[in-house]
């Protein structure tokens, strides 16, 4: 009759030494202790560590790294392609002649500020004041609003006319 084969004794877990561990991964002790801390594979007893728990938690861990930095480049590549975008729709806009150059728009403020100037000047200092004295504050009333709707007035034709005839090139 033939024997009947004993159960195999169970082997006792693969030890791996922290050095052995640092020139598998080319990590630092002190790395593969933060990597077990933070619940990769069980903490080292002694400097040693179990073997297959600690192999398969770095290949979790790098896996999971290497997922970390794709994410990152891949956030960095819509970053720089949404720049591309933005940049091309300026261009298109000004290609389109919706935007006026600083050197162009500035004289031409400078101008219609000038002109707003003059005529404030003129309607508050020439006509308006010399109307003024005497009268009573219902009788100033009218002549100011008057002072201000002409104001008006030209700040609105000054700048119409602009908008419809930009300043030249």
């Amino acid at each position: 009759m033939p024997k009947a084969k004993a159960a195999p004794e169970p082997e006792a877990p693969a030890i791996i030494t922290a050095s052995e561990l640092c020139s598998l991964t080319s990590l630092t002790d002190r790395r593969h202790r933060q990597i077990a801390a933070a619940g990769y594979f069980p903490p080292p007893i002694n400097g040693k560590y179990q073997g297959t728990k600690t192999l398969v938690g770095m290949i979790r861990y790098l896996v999971a790294d290497r997922a970390k930095k794709h994410d990152t480049l891949h956030t960095e590549q819509e970053g720089y392609t949404r720049a591309k975008r933005q940049l091309a729709e300026e261009e298109l806009a000004l290609a389109r002649g919706k935007y006026v150059e600083k050197d162009k728009l500035i004289p031409a403020l400078k101008n219609i500020s000038a002109h707003q100037r003059a005529v404030l000047v003129r309607l508050l200092e020439q006509e308006l004041a010399p109307k003024l004295s005497g009268l009573t504050t219902a009788e100033i009333i009218p002549l100011v609003k008057g002072a201000v709707d002409e104001v008006c007035r030209v700040f609105r034709e000054g700048v119409g006319q602009w908008m419809t005839e930009p300043p030249p090139s």
